[in-house]
């Protein structure tokens, strides 16, 4: 059980760190964190665990997210008390609630403000899609994260394995943005 918990924190920790896929911005750069693109993707998968591929994504303002069903059903949801959870998005940001996503479908959002906009998959299957990791982050622009609601809440007012992604999102968030000037 140990050694399964283990391996499932350190998927979690690399999950967090977007990988380059090939598919840079428009503008020739990758949308990794530090690295913001004109656009990026996220991959919602169910098999073999929900997730979202990458969990992190850096976007410039006016920048495209897009989300892609890979799996049998995954839905992308703002966290705000409008929508699921706690407000961990920008304030005076609408929040949004992607239809259900299935095997190819998509869902697409343009962000204009500058911030951290964090969501989750609260789709149910034995236990909610959230509850087993399955949460991501945009970084939008150049965000102070001092002011940002998504660094200010305690990941621990998530499920324990979207708390332990969101902490490792605040911690990479804070080595590659912090004191950033861009």
């Amino acid at each position: 059980m140990l050694a399964l918990s283990g391996g499932a924190s350190a998927v979690a920790l690399a999950g967090c760190l977007a990988e380059d896929d090939g598919q840079s911005g428009d503008n020739g750069t990758t949308g990794e964190l530090g690295d913001p693109a004109d656009s990026a993707t996220f991959e919602a998968t169910t098999e073999p665990n929900a997730d979202f591929n990458p969990n992190i994504v850096h976007i410039e303002a006016g920048g495209t997210v897009e989300w892609v069903g890979l799996g049998l059903q995954n839905r992308a949801v703002a966290y705000h008390p409008e929508t699921h959870g706690p407000q961990r998005i920008p304030e005076g940001t609408e929040p949004w609630s992607s239809d259900l996503l299935r095997e190819g479908d998509t869902f697409k959002l343009t962000f204009e403000t500058e911030g951290i906009y964090d969501f989750a998959d609260p789709t149910t299957f034995c236990s909610t899609h959230e509850a087993v990791g399955a949460v991501g982050r945009i970084v939008v622009g150049w965000p102070d994260l001092d002011s940002e609601p998504a660094m200010q809440h305690d990941p621990e007012e998530l499920p324990s394995r979207a708390a332990t992604v969101m902490s490792n999102c605040n911690e990479e968030c804070k080595a590659v943005l912090d004191g950033s000037e861009q």
